[in-house]
């Protein structure tokens, strides 16, 4: 299995389900058909490849195939793909074309327009196939009555009325199975939608909690609209009603036309209903807590640097220069690294960190393709910075700061796949109060009303903004379990025009304990995956563990998290690239040394570490020099190897392939046979301090309840 999340479309027949479910992906894809890409010209010879050898494009090849006049026959007999849903597809086509090449004066148009509503196409599809755009063809069908209904999923069998609560929008229906009641005080909260990297069970956590905190301030109706089949907030039994529905501005005004609630929650399900946000508040749909217009503020890029200067927040130099051409004079006159930001994006999605003018290029093209509707912004790249970032929530008087929360890794690596400690360890009195005050003014400024998380660069005694989410952000339950306060339970007070000091809540408890946070990678399951990390996210989970000490939450952690911690006297393989680095993991080497580890290096990495002092090294053969003994892929196929510390230079300092090829392998090796491999610096530092303390931990095992119970207030 290589997938990581999965999306549920239901409808009335095959072509409206599988076309809400390409929908629900959220990959670019408006159905079935009318997709921009379609236009692009394939080889025939490579889409029948595909469809003899799999890949998660298999299906959008299946309908190129068919309308490039590949017969239903042959696809069959390439892929194996059951002729009946090859004619179910070919059935979207047809409608396709048909909606192309109508007149709309025909008598038969408002009918096409139904038939094909009921075979799944969206406003936005239809709007493609007429040149038009979808709140056009919204006008449009609703003044000729052409709407959905509500359909229950009848898990009864009909021998009973089914009260399960699974609801869907359906053209192939005549009536509502359900009553929607008018004086009822209703809220919608949209859910996080499909997991993938850099959205997850974190958001599920926080849209469940934002429905049982409505429920406990007297809102009688709490609806939940969400699409995944594996997640808490689509279980029946969790709201008042839930919509198993696609996550799209169409559909979310279908079920607001019906329900007609007193308001909409947009930020506790990530970034697809964020992303929305600005839209429907457009559109008139009320939504409660922090308005479209900030959250626009904070998630365009360059609308947010521009506050930041009108506040006198630092922020490393920026530019939204619209040209290529001066994009680049603007990365010359700053200085290379830069970092290509794009805006209203999760997980770093195209975010990139340019060292040459080729490379920057390359990633502004990429970055214009993910984000079409809205600015990029290139920005001086910091490195060897501290990076810190915030988890609070605003009510417009009292501002709780969740956590400051430290990463272990320097800039550069992406916070879903930092290491994370809380409280902060190296940040001193001046930094944090900084912190603070730089977030009061902004959470000020933005007028937030509820979640918000705030990220921060911290280098020679100098704070720096990177960026603000007007949302739960993926470390609010890590924060809310660490701390012993539900952050989302007071986001809800604020969200409802609710103050926290009426609830007699202001200030956060201090704890004794430390709380840390580790990634979780699938680069096994990912043939040729490279475990490097960089600004785009590529964890697909994540554990936290509490302990006494930051050694020993982290010892706990990383454990949870299927790290092997090398055994007392073990072997560990150092190999780091460019002499700058080498003499960095110097102090690493002594220590590893010092308490035992017997250590293989590579010749240039060996020398090094022996002209520091550091003895009895043996070194291994590099990956390319195959017939000399002992070579280091021998040693970790044989298994004699504990510990693989990779430090590799940056792509853009190395010009010889083989050295890139060699660092690859080893990696690479590592993952296959299971062998824990570290390619940061500070991160490496920090396993060898758990190390050096691994006799003076306890590692005294406690229950959350235990550690919440020792707090001096109980707000959980």
């Amino acid at each position: 299995m290589k997938s990581v999340g999965e999306v549920m479309g239901i409808g009335r027949c095959l072509e409206e389900a599988l076309q809400k479910a390409v929908r629900m992906l959220d990959i670019g894809k408006l159905g079935l058909v009318c997709n921009p890409e379609e236009d692009e010209i394939e080889p025939i010879e490579k889409i029948k490849d595909v469809l003899a050898n799999p890949t998660d494009e298999r299906l959008f090849k299946t309908v190129k195939a068919l309308k490039r006049g590949i017969s239903i026959e042959e696809i069959y007999e390439l892929s194996g793909l059951d002729p009946f849903f090859l004619h179910k597809i070919k059935n979207v086509i047809n409608m396709e074309q048909k909606l192309r090449s109508m007149n709309s004066k025909d008598m038969e148009f408002l009918e096409t327009i139904r038939e094909a509503k009921r075979l799944g196409f969206s406003d936005k599809q239809i709007a493609v196939c007429r040149n038009t755009n979808e709140f056009a063809i919204r006008k449009l069908r609703k003044e000729a009555n052409i709407v959905p209904v509500v359909k229950q999923i009848d898990t009864l069998a009909a021998e009973w009325p089914a009260k399960t609560n699974y609801l869907y929008l359906t053209y192939g229906g005549d009536e509502d199975d359900v009553e929607f009641s008018s004086g009822t005080k209703k809220v919608m909260v949209l859910g996080a939608g499909v997991f993938r990297i850099g959205s997850s069970v974190e958001f599920d956590w926080c849209g469940v909690n934002t429905i049982w905190a409505l429920k406990k301030n007297g809102i009688e109706e709490a609806i939940m609209i969400n699409y995944n089949p594996e997640t808490v907030s689509t279980d029946y039994d969790m709201s008042d009603k839930l919509y198993f529905e696609e996550l799209t501005m169409e559909r979310i005004l279908d079920i607001h036309d019906k329900e007609n609630p007193f308001g909409v929650i947009a930020s506790v399900g990530g970034q697809i209903p964020n992303n929305l946000a600005l839209k429907l508040s457009n559109q008139g749909v009320n939504l409660l807590g922090t308005s479209g217009e900030s959250i626009d503020q904070a998630e365009d890029r360059s609308k947010f640097s521009a506050l930041l200067d009108q506040l006198g927040i630092p922020q490393p130099e920026w530019s939204d220069l619209s040209t290529t051409r001066d994009l680049k004079e603007f990365a010359s006159k700053i200085g290379y690294p830069v970092i290509i930001r794009p805006s209203y994006v999760l997980s770093g999605s195209a975010m990139r960190v340019a060292y040459t003018e080729d490379e920057l290029e390359d990633y502004l093209k990429l970055a214009a393709k993910v984000s079409r509707e809205y600015p990029v912004v290139i920005s001086k790249f910091i490195e060897n910075a501290k990076e810190v970032e915030v988890d609070g929530v605003y009510d417009g008087e009292d501002n709780i700061i969740g956590a400051i929360i430290e990463h272990v890794e320097n800039a550069g690596v992406h916070s879903g796949d930092a290491t994370m400690g809380i409280p902060t360890l190296t940040l001193n009195s001046d930094v944090l109060r900084t912190v603070q005050d730089y977030t009061y003014k902004i959470v000020k400024a933005l007028e937030i009303r509820g979640p918000y998380n705030i990220q921060y660069l911290v280098k020679d005694g100098v704070t720096f903004v990177i960026e603000c989410n007007l949302r739960a952000s993926r470390s609010m339950p890590y924060v809310s379990k660490t701390r012993g306060v539900n952050m989302i339970e007071l986001a809800t007070l604020a969200m409802l025009g609710k103050k926290f000091k009426d609830s007699g809540f202001t200030e956060l408890p201090a704890i004794s304990h430390v709380g840390v946070k580790v990634p979780q990678f699938s680069f096994m399951r990912l043939s040729g995956a490279d475990p490097v990390l960089g600004v785009e996210m590529l964890s697909t989970g994540e554990v936290a563990c509490l302990g006494e000490n930051f050694t020993d939450a982290l010892s706990k952690a990383l454990q949870s998290a299927d790290f092997k911690i090398p055994p007392e006297g073990g072997s560990v393989l150092i190999t780091v690239g460019g002499k700058e680095l080498k003499e960095k993991v110097v102090p690493i080497g002594m220590a590893l040394r010092k308490m035992g580890f017997k250590i293989y290096a590579t010749e240039h990495t060996s020398e090094v570490l022996r002209n520091a002092g550091v003895n009895n090294i043996s070194v291994l053969h590099k990956v390319r020099e195959v017939g000399q003994k002992p070579n280091i892929v021998d040693y970790l196929q044989e298994g004699k190897i504990d510990l693989v510390i990779n430090i590799p230079m940056p792509n853009h300092l190395v010009t010889f392939s083989e050295v890139l090829k060699d660092e690859y392998t080893i990696r690479r090796l590592a993952i296959e046979f299971n062998i824990p491999v570290v390619t940061n610096l500070q991160l490496a530092s920090a396993l060898t301090k758990l190390l050096e303390q691994r006799e003076g931990n306890k590692f005294d095992i406690r229950s959350l309840n235990e550690y919440m119970d020792s707090l001096p207030r109980k707000f959980w």
